[in-house]
């Protein structure tokens, strides 16, 4: 489902990315690249984030502070199901490792996920 979403706004490449990076979204040409090293979990979440990027049609590599959290809050909600973390934050007592691994993404996400819920309480009556 991630792919196609990401297929409807830009072009999808996976290759060698060097240094940390994991994922990165490219205006010009419209493409998002991804490391072809990555699991399938960190793959799922840098692809999210990613795809966020490319609806923003934002410019450059960590371009700014607010992007980036916008594309980790967006990524977040694409990959969680407000149940599904009720659930998960419940059975782990809100410890982010145990909820990252039982909801299938990396804990960044699970932070993201709760920056959300601050800002928008009403999603966790969803």
């Amino acid at each position: 489902m991630l792919i196609e979403t990401a297929e409807r706004f830009c072009s999808l490449r996976e290759r060698h990315l060097h240094g940390d990076v994991q994922g990165l979204y490219l205006r010009e040409p419209n493409l998002i690249l991804l490391d072809r090293d990555l699991t399938s979990e960190q793959r799922r979440c840098v692809l999210a984030h990613e795809i966020s990027h490319a609806r923003h049609l934002d410019e450059g590599c960590r371009m700014d502070r607010w992007s980036e959290r916008r594309a980790d809050c967006e990524a977040a909600m694409m990959l969680i199901n407000p149940m599904e973390y009720a659930y998960a934050e419940t059975v782990y007592d809100g410890n982010i490792m145990g909820m990252a691994r039982e909801l299938n993404v990396l804990p960044w996400v699970i932070t993201a996920f709760r920056e959300r819920l601050h800002d928008d309480p009403t999603l966790a009556m969803l």
